[in-house]
């Protein structure tokens, strides 16, 4: 547990408020400590692949990747939002691994894209062009989601809810950011989703060594 706790405390304490603090000043170094954020997390399923059930290896790369994509976020958003993306399909092979899919899976999901559409629906006049490829990474989202909260849940472990909470977290945070894209005050939910989005990453990576 306390390595859990370790990283825990090093994401969101040191690496989270580097980040603010270099963002503007030297964006390089800030996209740096975003990155190394996520990589606290990763710390926690690489040793779970490592020790306890390979299959941890691919929530792993999913969060090598996320890894990867906060550094690019900063820098070239589009290269960013492909490696999130590609991210998410790994935690997705390595829910359906872990878990047995069942019909909790299909009403999550089901659940989960209905609330995507009415939301892209009432902001397509804001979204226009863009509509598809949120659209398209929604939807891995919302799989990623679904299949997250319906396989840990029915677990009935710490690790599964640890799981669920984490991908659940997860949501949130991306809805966040998407909401915030979408608004003026483009930093105006900054503090709220690298909070929410370091939490889910640490607890499912967390999950891992439990």
């Amino acid at each position: 547990m306390w390595i859990i706790t370790g990283c825990a405390l090093l994401s969101l304490l040191i690496c989270l408020p580097l980040f603010f603090h270099y963002r503007d000043r030297l964006p390089l170094l800030g996209a740096g400590f975003k990155s190394a954020g996520t990589l606290c997390a990763a710390i926690l399923s690489l040793i779970g692949t490592l020790q306890l059930n390979p299959l941890y290896g691919f929530l792993f790369a999913a969060q090598l990747l996320h890894a990867g994509a906060d550094f690019f976020l900063e820098v070239r958003f589009e290269a960013g939002v492909g490696l999130f993306l590609l991210g998410h399909l790994c935690y997705i092979a390595g829910f359906l691994k872990l878990y047995s899919l069942d019909f909790a899976h299909l009403i999550l999901s089901a659940a989960f894209l209905i609330l995507l559409m009415l939301v892209f629906y009432r902001e397509r006049n804001r979204l226009r062009k863009n509509l598809l490829p949120f659209f398209l990474y929604g939807t891995v989202l919302s799989l990623m989601a679904a299949f997250g909260i319906a396989g840990g849940t029915s677990s009935y472990s710490l690790s599964g809810l640890m799981t669920a909470f984490g991908a659940a977290l997860f949501f949130f945070s991306d809805y966040l950011l998407f909401r915030q894209l979408l608004l003026p005050d483009t930093r105006r939910y900054d503090k709220a989703v690298m909070i929410t989005y370091y939490l889910a990453q640490l607890l499912i990576g967390g999950s891992c060594i439990l």
